[in-house]
């Protein structure tokens, strides 16, 4: 009896993929679906719920660029899906909508609910008590109950909200990860999954597993020796740089008089984190505006040091190396790892794009070359610094491994 059983399937055409993601698991606990957000969802996701029934749950979202270890690149207009069937994990499932005006009220939503949906599994209880009465305590200290997988709308832009009501609903030890639904830049809006079709609204998916799980998150820039205080921001906005315009600066530091959209992703910049590690999150610019301040994807806290940031070739594929590799050992560095799930930022793809890095061929040096992988380009990447500090980034990768060993061995 396999400890569990990966389907995956991928394809422009919905029918396709789910049945041949159905071929290895024939009644799957869970459904994962990410979309091109040039497909009509409703249509995708009544088909996939007329062939896998009424009883599994099924999320995802809408994405800008869809990937899977059945491609040899990231592609559009498609659907890929993931499928996934164990006896040792339960996954509750809840949305929460509305998250534009009410994001604390959307995260509660939504983790009441996945908690309220998360059926007791015997199994799960087995096998952790066991784990705990057969290893030492630098192995139980890794072993992971409970994951929270996040989907928010990427253009609410209010996923640092979100992520802070869920934190204090959850407790600051409980692991997420996540990324942000996603369009093709042509609407205000995109899709969330969860059970039905919906906008303006997070997912959440509780895994409870007595699997092995990890999780890491990296993106492929070093600090550069330049940068400038922020004097004056709120939430998205910065307003002031060295106590002058941000345009003013930014201009000098991308030695450039024309600010653009192609130029801020070929620059972003990164913030220290204030954990032991001091890592850098990526923050990305979005857009000057007419007073002189610019805005931003994610939050720029007052105080904050921006850096500029710079990478290469040779440097984006070795930290994406050593992003997959965190991953693995978050997951207890088990002998077979049965699915991977990244959520990759648009920035960062566009960035591989111009470098020619491709992130696939990365992963199966990695992970295995018959690793069942699925992910999309999403609008912003949720997880946790090595350090523990839970964020909404920019031009990074977020990724969960799911291994194929229980947390016993």
């Amino acid at each position: 009896m396999s400890i569990i059983k990966v389907g995956l399937g991928h394809s422009t055409d919905v029918q396709q993929a789910i049945e041949q993601a159905m071929k290895t698991t024939s009644k799957p606990d869970l459904i994962i679906c990410f979309a091109s957000f040039s497909l009509n969802l409703n249509q995708v996701y009544h088909q996939i719920r007329r062939v896998v029934g009424e009883d599994v749950p099924i999320i995802g979202g809408s994405s800008a660029g869809e990937f899977s270890s059945l491609m040899d690149s990231p592609v559009t207009d498609s659907i890929a899906i993931m499928t996934l069937q164990s006896a040792y994990f339960s996954v509750g499932v809840g949305i929460g909508t509305n998250l534009h005006a009410s994001p604390k009220q959307a995260a509660s939503r939504a983790i009441g609910s996945a908690y309220a949906n998360l059926e007791p599994n015997p199994m799960v209880m087995s096998l952790v008590f066991n784990a705990m009465d057969g290893k030492d305590a630098s192995d139980i200290s890794r072993i992971k109950p409970c994951i929270n997988m996040v989907l928010p709308d990427g253009t609410s832009r209010q996923e640092e909200a979100f992520l802070r009501q869920l934190i204090l609903e959850t407790g600051s030890v409980s692991q997420i990860v996540g990324g942000s639904t996603a369009n093709d830049f042509s609407s205000q809006y995109s899709y969330q999954i969860c059970n039905g079709v919906y906008q303006d609204s997070a997912v959440v998916a509780s895994f409870s597993s007595g699997l092995k799980m990890g999780t890491s998150m990296g993106h492929p820039y070093l600090p550069s020796t330049k940068g400038a205080v922020v004097t004056k921001s709120q939430g998205r906005v910065v307003y002031t740089l060295n106590g002058k315009p941000a345009v003013e600066i930014l201009q000098n530091l991308m030695e450039s008089d024309e600010l653009t959209p192609e130029l801020f992703v070929q620059h972003p910049f990164g913030i220290k984190s204030s954990d032991v590690f001091g890592e850098y999150t990526i923050k990305s610019a979005q857009a000057v505006n007419e007073d002189g301040s610019v805005s931003f994807y994610a939050e720029i806290p007052q105080g904050a040091f921006l850096r500029s940031m710079k990478t290469d070739q040779d440097t984006a594929k070795r930290l994406f190396r050593e992003t997959l590799i965190k991953a693995i050992e978050d997951a207890g560095n088990p002998k077979k790892i049965a699915a991977v799930i990244v959520f990759n930022c648009i920035l960062r793809h566009l960035l591989k794009c111009h470098l020619g890095v491709n992130d696939l061929i990365l992963l199966r040096e990695v992970c295995g070359e018959k690793v069942p992988l699925i992910g999309f380009n999403t609008f912003g990447e949720q997880g946790a610094t090595m350090g523990g500090s839970i964020g909404h980034y920019n031009q990074t990768a977020t990724v969960m491994v799911l291994a194929a060993e229980t947390i016993s061995q």
